[in-house]
């Protein structure tokens, strides 16, 4: 017979699982998230029960490389193939993979502390996506990280403090109001602090850019051996964006709309009188297959429109429309020339 209770938690992590496929669905919408939070909120097992699910994904994304993990994958694969269903069960991926997960995985709940009490972290938790891929993180506190292609995050939280660290790439971050815990972003020298807000953070070799999409954030640099003296703290406003480059004395801040700037959360690309050569950059942040312009004429184009992230082919094809441009595909590599002079 089976144990209802046994029943009941099944189901609470059978739902803990399609929430955390739905939050990570790059089609996830604000409306969902909303829901989410509120089934999140409303019963303490239900919050267990997501996070259990969460160091348990984290450990299993930390050995999806190992032989033991792609024959598990193969197989799995091999078997939906045979069987024709749509999709797998997450909880019962989760299950299977435990046995080739090494010691560090727990699928035991954390044993419950004092009313109030939080979690004291000895290490940061390490969250990254692939080249193409979006993923969504809900946290213990209900913020939320989105997190761009090719990138990577560390998350450090204390009773005290909710810090993270973007390592590499962008992520979005919608911050759950914490009086009591600044949540403070850090990329490269620039630290964001914020309590109950929305901005976008990119990192790359060349700046780091913040873009505020509601809310209030306070931005600081951070003292380093070649700067000592930072420069002054600045405030943005709704709709502003910063960009600060180590050859800059002074971030630079300007409007921007703040649609069109996050609209890789949906899965695109906005550009707006974009030189050519800046656009072919941005959409190869998004596929491994490159795009490479050839001859100043063709970089010196400029470019509007709306485009799918990580379709290579049609964001050339669109391109030949309105330009005399030839492309040729060679492997992974898409070379672009000027059909004609202009």
């Amino acid at each position: 017979m089976t144990n209802a209770g046994s029943e009941k938690r099944m189901t609470v992590h059978t739902a803990a699982a399609n929430w955390d496929a739905r939050l990570r669905n790059p089609d996830c919408s604000d409306a969902e998230r909303t829901a989410f939070r509120k089934w999140y909120e409303e019963d303490p097992r239900h919050r267990d029960a997501f996070e259990l699910l969460q160091d348990s994904v984290t450990a299993l994304l930390s050995a999806a490389h190992t032989p033991e993990m792609r024959a598990l994958r193969d197989g799995a694969l091999n078997e939906r193939r045979k069987i024709g269903h749509r999709r797998l069960s997450l909880v019962a991926c989760l299950a299977v993979v435990a046995l080739f997960v090494p010691f560090g995985m727990n699928f035991v709940a954390p044993e419950a502390g004092r009313p109030g009490q939080r979690p004291e972290p000895e290490n940061p938790t390490y969250y990254a996506t692939t080249i193409g891929q979006r993923s969504g993180i809900t946290l213990d506190d209900g913020s939320v990280i989105t997190l761009n292609t090719d990138s990577q995050v560390d998350v450090h939280y204390s009773a005290d403090q909710r810090l993270i660290t973007l390592l590499k790439g962008q992520a979005l971050f919608e911050v759950a109001k914490d009086p009591d815990r600044p949540f403070v972003v850090t990329a490269g020298a620039q630290r964001v602090v914020a309590l109950g807000t929305t901005f976008d953070v990119r990192l790359n070799e060349a700046a780091v850019e913040v873009i505020l999409v509601e809310g209030k954030v306070a931005i600081e640099e951070v003292a380093t051996p070649k700067k000592k003296t930072p420069a002054p703290l600045v405030q943005l406003a709704s709709g502003e964006r910063l960009v600060a480059s180590p050859e800059e004395t002074r971030p630079k801040v300007t409007k921007i709309d703040t649609s069109k700037a996050t609209s890789w959360r949906e899965g695109y690309v906005t550009f707006e009188d974009t030189p050519l050569s800046e656009a072919i950059a941005e959409m190869n942040r998004y596929s491994t297959v490159q795009i490479m312009p050839e001859g100043e004429d063709i970089s010196g184009l400029r470019v509007t429109g709306l485009f799918r992230a990580g379709q290579q082919a049609r964001f050339t094809e669109a391109l030949q429309v309105y330009f005399p441009i030839d492309a040729k595909r060679d492997g992974n590599v898409i070379v672009l020339k000027m059909s004609q002079a202009l």
